[in-house]
This record gives structure tokens, C-alpha cells and sequence, in this order.
């Protein structure tokens, strides 16, 4: 066994005793109940005993029961100390203890309390515990049985004598007692050893023999469970290498430049999944956008998808149209496909001057193309699907996209999502939010989309992985700036200082440009405040400027833990601001002096997007 190995068997093995000492702590609890129960029955007369021993049993029972509950109150308050290694013997110590009192005062009812010890020890510990509880808990017994002869309840098998009500033999009598019957040849101290105390002792170590087999069987399984889960965690930790890797060879979620912008996101339904986009620059003026969906889920699929997204990286080629290229790709991945795995294909080519969009569809779901609550299905025909046969009958189209138009790829698994009535997303409710309103940047779009999908399904298992890519087609007049850089303190001045020449370059107003520093300073203050207060890394910073329509957009992305600046309480600007609350009034200022604002998380990316209507 590895030393890492050895480390995770221990960490299971504690935490398999702390629930241990948990639910050791509960029988506690239990066993006190029934001993309430039992001691009302001694108060209310229901159980006969004599005068004598009814006062020492109003405080031995009592006392017992606080006793068997003091696991309890450390089991919910102080959970902590259920980790540590000599908690079980507290728990085992107060049942062994609280039953070897009771047998001494009631030792013919109570001999069972001494089954329940090694019962639920075997139950629950290992058996190096249950061994020991097993050793003590019969010399115990014989200790106290000799101990009951002189101070328990009358017992004729101990004593051989009926009583005298009247005088129920105290100690010193009762002793005077066996010491005649001891010279009259009745050697009670050994009858009792020999067919009192050995009979009993017998049928403990029977009770102990049979819990402790059960004890391995139980043994045994927590270490075939554990082999299991550590294979499942090396399975899952070779998975998540897999899914890394898959996601490594898409290209990046967001591209812009000054004649389009792209969004896309991938949300595999397992560790990974047969979806996949990607977008290739042909040359500077044309560029290749294709979205695919393989069939099945998991591990085939992702495998049959690599092979799909290299068939792609060969053969696309400006030389070649879409459904020349799509034909090519089914040729290779349609070569020993014995399993007959298939994949949906749509790949457009898109002239980034005159907006033409020569696109073939390969079976997939035909896109939303539109701006500004225009929104549609594009025309397309069907085609057929890539893999199973050598040679598919896909066809090229044209489509001509207009200043300001977005194309939307996505699969089946946002159409298909299902909530638990069974019923489907469907490509209408997606048009619906397309055509709902007039969205601000593709952030707002595609956060809007999800949020959208997860409130249709409320809660329900993701059936299907699902893959979105939106281009927006600039098609006007646009500046456009792109900057990466270490997001440190020391940086913000260099930080600041880009953004604010690219607005003078664009010819912004004085007072806008105080005002953007303003919003550019809170904004990047807080990735190094809160996104990085740990640890040092990049911060991502976008600016498009249209001089069409007068529109200035700044995104600011970072990698740290989600955090959406725009969900934190405030209230109006008015007011004294010292009673704002922390963090609200920089984004109050933001609010107030940008036109719209968005954010969503992405791929453990924080993206934040800010526009400015002139």
C-alpha cells in the first residue's frame, strides 16, 4: 500500500468510526429510554422488589440514565470530538459501566445488559475493540455476580435460602448466610461459579462468537468498499484529466475582433460528453464556425467526438465549401465504424466584409439567426447524419447576414432538456427568449439561456450535454482593442491608462472618460480584491467600439471564483454613503454611469460586460 494510499484507508477508517461513535451514541440514547421505561415500572409497583433495594434503585436508574445520554449531548454539540480515537471507549465505558451496576443491584434481570454491550460494540468498532470489550465485560460479570450475592436483589440461585420479608439480609446476614451453608457443605461460591456465572459466560461468548463473525463480514466489506471508492476516485480523477483535455482542444469561449464576436459554451451532461464547437480563422477575411453532436453520452462518445474534431482540424480548408469538407470528415469517421456511432454536424463559412454565410447541415438543429427581437429559424434542409454510411447527401446554402446579426449553434441538449413531467424544452421556448428582448451583449444573451433551461427543468439531472456558439456579425464601423495582463495592484495604473487611450483615440467626451475610469477602477479593483486575494493571475480586457451606432462596450474577465457584482444588496445613490453597505456603492456608481451591464460564469470564468450608449 502507497503512502497515499495508507493515508486515504485512515481518513476512511476515522471517518467510519466517528459515524460509528455517532450511531454507538444513539444506542446510548435508546438503551437510556428502555431504562426509564423499566425504572417506572420499579416506582409505579408493576415490578415486584423488596423495600430494601427500591431506594437504591431511585438513584442507581436516574443516575444510569444520565449517564447513557452523555454521548448523545457530545454527538450534536460537540461533533468534533467524535474523531478522536478515545471517544469510543467514553461511549462503551458508560454502557459497560451503567450495566454492571445494575447487575450488581438486579443481577437476575439484568445478565442481558451484558449481550447488549458486546452486540452493539461487535456492531459498530473493529475487533481489536470488541475483543477487549468482550475480556472485560466477563470478568466483570463474575466480579459483580459475587458482588450481587451480598448486595443485590434476593437471588435464590444465590443464595439457596427463601427470605424473610421481614429481614431481607443485609450484607453482613448474608455473608453469615453462605458462610454457614459453606460449613454445612453447600459451597455456594463455587455453585454459583460453576452453574450460575459459566452458563452465562457461555452464552455471552456465543452471542460475542457470532457478532464477531458478522463483525469480518462487515470488515470485510468496508475494505471492498473502500477499494471501490478508490477506484471510482481514480476513475473520476482520470475522467476530469479527460475532460481537461477535451476542453483543451476547443478553442477559446469568447473571440472578438472589429467584424465579429463569438460566444460559446459547453456543459457536458457527465465527466465527458460527445458535443463539441469550434471556429477556424481561413484567412482574414472568412471564418468557419461548426457545432456537432455525437451520438450517446460519456466516455464512446467523447472518443468518437476527438476523432470527429481532428477529421475537422485536417480537411477545413477557404479552398474547400462546407459540404465539401463534411463529406471528407464522414469519410474517415465512417471508416471501421462497426459500432455504427453517428454525429450531427452544422459547419457554415462566413466572409466577414459582406456578411455571406455559405453553410451544410449534416442532420443537426438548424440555427437562429436575427437581431433586436427578429429573430427565426434559418432555412435549411435536413442533410443526413455523418458515420454510419461512406457516402452522405449534404448540400451547400447560402444565407446573408445583416449589420448586427447573431447565428446561434446549438444541440439537442437544450431542446431535448426535460423537467419532471417529462416535458421538453422545445426550440419554441428558445425562440421565445431570443425574441424577448433586446440583449445587450451575447454574455447577457447566453446567461439568460441557461438561467432559463435550469428554471424549466427545477432541479432535474442534466439528460444530455449542451452546446451553445452565438457569432454576432458587427458588419458596421468598429475599434477594437484586446489586452492581457497580470492583475496585480502595481498593474492597475497600466490598466487604467489602456482603457483610457482607447477612448481617447475614439474621440469620448471628457466627462465620459472621468466617468469610465471611475467604472473601469471598481471593476478591476475587485478581481484583485476578491478574485485574486489569494493568488496572482491574469485579468482579460476587451473594448469594441462602434462608430455607427455609438456604442462602447468594455469585458473584463478573470478566472477567480464566481462572483456576480451586480447581485449585491443596495439601495439608490442618494444618501450618505457611509451607509451603504460594503462593496455596493462602486457598483451603485457603475449602474449609474454605464447604459447596461451583464455578467455570467463561464468555464470557471468570470465574465463581466459593460456598454455605453452615446
Amino acid at each position: 500500500m502507497t503512502e497515499q494510499e495508507r493515508n486515504r484507508y485512515l481518513k476512511a477508517y476515522y471517518d467510519n468510526e466517528a459515524d460509528a461513535n455517532r450511531h454507538m451514541s444513539f444506542c446510548n440514547a435508546i438503551a437510556a429510554f428502555v431504562m426509564f421505561a423499566i425504572w417506572m415500572c420499579y416506582v409505579t409497583g408493576a415490578f415486584k422488589v423488596v423495600n430494601l433495594i427500591l431506594p437504591i434503585i431511585n438513584i442507581i436508574f436516574p443516575a444510569g440514565i444520565l449517564l447513557l445520554l452523555s454521548p448523545i449531548v457530545f454527538a450534536v454539540w460537540f461533533k468534533d470530538r467524535l474523531r478522536r480515537k478515545g471517544y469510543k471507549y467514553f461511549v462503551i465505558g458508560t454502557i459497560i459501566l451503567v450495566m454492571a451496576t445494575l447487575n450488581l443491584i438486579l443481577p437476575k434481570h439484568s445478565m442481558i445488559g451484558w449481550a447488549l454491550c458486546l452486540v452493539i460494540t461487535n456492531h459498530y468498532y473493529n475487533q481489536k475493540v470488541c475483543l477487549t470489550t468482550y475480556i472485560v465485560v466477563l470478568i466483570l460479570a463474575l466480579v459483580i455476580l459475587y458482588g450481587a450475592m451480598f448486595i443485590g436483589e434476593y437471588d435464590p440461585n444465590l443464595l439457596g435460602y427463601p427470605p424473610d420479608q421481614n429481614n431481607p439480609y443485609g450484607a453482613v446476614e448474608r455473608y453469615k448466610l453462605l458462610h454457614q451453608m459453606l460449613l454445612d457443605g453447600d459451597n455456594r461460591y463455587l455453585k454459583v461459579f460453576l452453574y450460575y456465572y459459566l452458563s452465562r459466560a457461555a452464552i455471552l461468548t456465543l452471542i460475542f462468537l457470532v457478532c464477531n463473525a458478522l463483525n469480518k463480514r462487515t470488515y470485510k466489506l468496508f475494505l471492498t468498499g473502500f477499494q471501490i471508492k478508490g477506484e471510482q476516485e481514480k476513475t473520476k480523477t482520470e475522467l476530469e484529466v479527460a475532460k481537461e483535455i477535451q476542453l483543451n482542444t476547443l478553442p477559446p469561449e469568447f473571440v472578438s475582433n472589429k467584424d465579429l464576436e463569438i460566444q460559446a459554451q459547453l456543459m457536458p451532461a457527465k465527466e465527458v460528453g460527445g458535443d463539441f464547437y469550434d471556429y477556424f480563422f481561413l484567412d482574414k477575411d472568412h471564418i468557419g464556425l461548426v457545432i456537432a453532436d455525437v451520438s450517446g453520452k460519456g466516455i464512446p462518445a467523447a472518443m468518437f467526438m476527438m476523432k470527429t474534431i481532428t477529421c475537422f482540424k485536417n480537411y477545413v480548408s477557404i479552398d474547400k465549401s462546407p459540404a465539401e469538407t463534411l463529406k471528407e470528415v464522414n469519410g474517415t469517421i465512417s471508416k471501421n465504424n462497426e459500432s455504427k456511432m453517428f454525429v450531427t454536424c452544422f459547419f457554415a463559412i462566413i466572409n466577414n466584409k459582406t456578411g455571406e454565410m455559405k453553410f451544410a447541415n449534416a442532420g443537426h438543429n438548424p440555427p437562429i439567426v436575427g437581431h433586436a427581437r427578429n429573430y427565426k429559424l434559418l432555412p435549411c434542409k435536413t442533410g443526413f447524419i455523418l458515420g454510419p454510411l461512406e457516402d452522405v447527401p449534404v448540400e451547400d446554402e447560402v444565407w446573408q447576414l445583416q449589420n448586427g446579426d447573431t447565428v446561434t449553434l446549438y444541440t439537442d441538449g437544450i431542446t431535448e432538456a426535460r423537467n419532471a413531467k417529462g416535458d421538453l424544452y422545445g426550440v419554441d421556448r428558445l425562440l421565445e427568449i431570443f425574441n424577448e428582448k433586446e440583449y445587450s451583449c451575447l454574455v447577457e444573451l447566453h446567461h439568460v439561456i441557461k438561467d432559463d433551461v435550469d428554471k424549466f427543468v427545477d432541479g432535474e439531472p442534466q439528460s444530455d450535454d449542451m452546446t451553445y456558439l452565438t457569432m454576432k456579425y458587427h458588419g458596421d464601423d468598429y475599434n477594437f482593442e484586446e489586452h492581457l495582463f497580470k492583475c496585480t495592484e502595481d498593474k492597475m495604473p497600466t490598466i487604467l491608462d489602456v482603457i483610457k487611450k482607447f477612448a481617447v483615440k475614439n474621440g469620448f467626451e471628457d466627462q465620459f472618460i472621468n466617468n469610465l475610469m471611475v467604472v473601469a477602477d471598481e471593476m478591476v479593483s475587485n478581481v484583485v480584491k476578491y478574485a485574486y486575494k489569494d493568488h496572482v493571475d491574469d485579468v482579460f480586457i476587451r473594448q469594441l467600439y462602434n462608430k455607427d451606432k455609438k456604442e462602447f462596450v468594455l469585458t473584463i474577465i478573470d478566472k477567480g471564483d464566481m462572483f456576480d457584482p451586480f447581485l449585491v444588496s443596495n439601495g439608490p445613490l442618494e444618501g450618505d454613503a457611509k451607509d451603504k453597505p460594503v462593496g455596493g456603492l462602486g457598483i451603485l456608481i457603475v449602474k449609474k454611469l454605464m447604459s447596461e451591464y451583464a455578467y455570467d460564469y463561464i468555464n470557471h470564468k468570470n465574465i463581466v460586460t459593460l456598454k455605453k450608449k452615446f
